[in-house]
C-alpha cells in the first residue's frame, strides 16, 4: 500500500513526464550521448511530496538505466529505511545529468546546461515540496554555490515552486567515511534524515 501522505500524481502529469523522458532518450545535446549505454531518467515513484536529485549516473546506473543501483544505492536505501522511507513509496529520484560522464568524472558545465531542461521539467511537473540535493554536484547545480557539502549539508534552502531544499551527503562519500562517531559524516547523515522525516510528516 502506498503511504497515504504521498499526494497522487495526475494522469496528465505522468504523461508530461513520459513525453520529456521520450525526448531525453533521443538527446544529442552534448557529447555524452556518444558514450552512454542508457539514459538514466528517473527512479522511485512520481509524487508531489519529495524528490531526490543526485549527481550523475555511474557504471551500474548506465548499464541498467536506473539511478542509485550500485553500492551507493544500496546504502541510500538503508538510510531511507532507517526512518521508514522507501524509494517505491516516498520519493522520486533523478540526477543533474541523465548520461554517465566517462570514468565518473565531474560533469562539465556544457553537459549540465544541456541536461538542465530535463531536470527543470521534472521539477516543474511534479512541484515537490521537499527536494533533497544528494552530493556536492547536485547542491552546486541547484543552489548556485561553490561551498563544500560539509558546510551546507543539513540546512534548509528555499527552492523552486516554494519547495524546501536540503543538501545531504552522497552515499558514495559515506562509503569512504565509515566512522559512526558523533560528528562523523555518517552521524551527521543520521541527524539529517531524521530532520527530513520530521518535516515530511508535518507537510500535507
Amino acid at each position: 500500500m502506498k503511504d497515504n501522505l504521498v499526494i497522487s500524481v495526475l494522469e496528465n502529469e505522468l504523461e508530461a513526464l513520459n513525453q520529456i523522458k521520450e525526448k531525453c532518450l533521443h538527446c544529442t545535446g552534448c557529447n555524452l550521448h556518444k558514450t552512454r549505454t542508457n539514459i538514466v531518467f528517473s527512479g522511485g515513484v512520481p509524487n508531489h511530496k519529495m524528490m531526490l536529485i543526485g549527481e550523475a549516473p555511474g557504471f551500474y546506473e548506465d548499464q541498467k538505466g536506473e539511478p542509485f543501483v550500485g553500492k551507493a544505492g544500496q546504502l541510500l536505501d538503508k538510510i531511507l529505511a532507517s526512518v521508514g522511507f522507501s524509494r517505491k513509496e516516498h520519493l522520486y529520484i533523478c540526477n543533474t545529468l541523465k548520461c554517465r560522464p566517462p570514468e565518473n568524472r565531474d560533469p562539465l558545465p556544457e553537459e549540465e546546461n544541456a541536461c538542465r531542461e530535463y531536470l527543470n521539467a521534472q521539477i516543474d511537473i511534479l512541484k515537490p515540496k521537499i527536494i533533497l540535493l544528494c552530493g556536492r554536484i547536485a547542491a552546486h547545480a541547484m543552489l548556485g554555490t561553490t561551498q563544500g557539502i560539509t558546510r551546507i549539508r543539513g540546512k534548509w534552502f528555499e527552492g523552486p515552486n516554494f519547495s524546501k531544499m536540503m543538501p545531504i551527503y552522497h552515499p558514495s562519500y559515506l562509503l569512504r567515511n565509515d566512522s559512526r562517531e558523533k560528528g562523523s559524516p555518517k552521524w551527521q547523515m543520521w541527524q539529517d534524515i531524521q530532520e527530513i522525516r520530521k518535516v515530511y510528516d508535518q507537510m500535507d
